[in-house]
């Protein structure tokens, strides 16, 4: 019986799964994306949202020479 290997033994890079994928798998997983993409943007809310900070963040104090 042999035994399977570990998760760690198997891993591999984005880049190798990548270049392992055929021209249509490709074009298939961009496009994957670009819907992903298109529906992040149309489930935000139609509030004006701008992607700026909020009024409630403040701003990082910069301290005077403290010498």
């Amino acid at each position: 019986m042999s035994s399977r290997p570990s998760f760690r033994e198997v891993q591999v890079t984005p880049v190798q799964v990548w270049s392992a994928l055929s021209s249509d798998l490709r074009t298939r997983v961009v496009g994957l994306l670009a819907e992903l993409a298109l529906n992040v943007v149309a489930a935000r809310p139609a509030n004006g949202c701008t992607g700026k900070e909020v009024a409630c963040v403040h701003a990082a104090t910069v301290s005077k020479n403290p010498s």
